[in-house]
């Protein structure tokens, strides 16, 4: 082999791997830019329902889980980089993970509201709402740690843009 073939060699193989990193860093830009279009500024559930009956807090608990699984769902047929395939998926199981979480707590602060009744146990009732409040966080912090790795949105509704769980 003459030196201007090795060159040429080697000068085909660095651009050819310079190639792969540009191509695997627009894979992972329009798969982010597809992903957000989906999920920007999602809504914890998409129904109305009535407000302070037991079936409407089923209703909405099942919306919640119907809405969240649903967008995911469309996020999961979106082609994904070969080089964060693995990490995509995670990501999309704890925001399943955290849809079912969110449904879950939905229903069960109705039950403990409507338990709590009497004037003795409506003084715990801050207390245990709070920790309620509270359960999706380890999750919802997970799942933030990847969503900063992939620069995509939260894709559930439960946590705002900046970060912080919806109200």
């Amino acid at each position: 082999m003459t030196i201007r073939a090795a060159a040429l060699l080697a000068a085909s193989a660095v651009l050819a791997s310079c190639a792969g990193s540009g191509a695997a860093a627009h894979g992972r830009s329009t798969y982010s830019s597809a992903v957000g279009r989906l999920c920007a500024g999602s809504l914890l559930f998409a129904g109305s329902h009535e407000i302070g009956t037991r079936a409407g807090a089923i209703a909405v608990s099942k919306d919640i889980r119907r809405t969240g699984l649903r967008r995911l769902r469309l996020v999961d047929r979106i082609a994904k980089p070969r080089t964060t395939a693995t990490l995509d998926a995670r990501w999309i199981g704890l925001e399943r993970r955290l849809v079912g979480l969110y449904a879950a707590t939905y229903l069960r602060i109705w039950y403990v509201i409507e338990r709590y009744e009497t004037p003795g146990r409506r003084a715990s009732l801050p207390a245990r709402l709070r920790a309620l409040i509270d359960l999706p966080r380890p999750l919802e912090r997970r799942a933030r740690r990847l969503e900063e790795r992939l620069h995509v949105p939260d894709c559930t509704g439960g946590i705002s843009p900046g970060g912080v769980p919806a109200p």
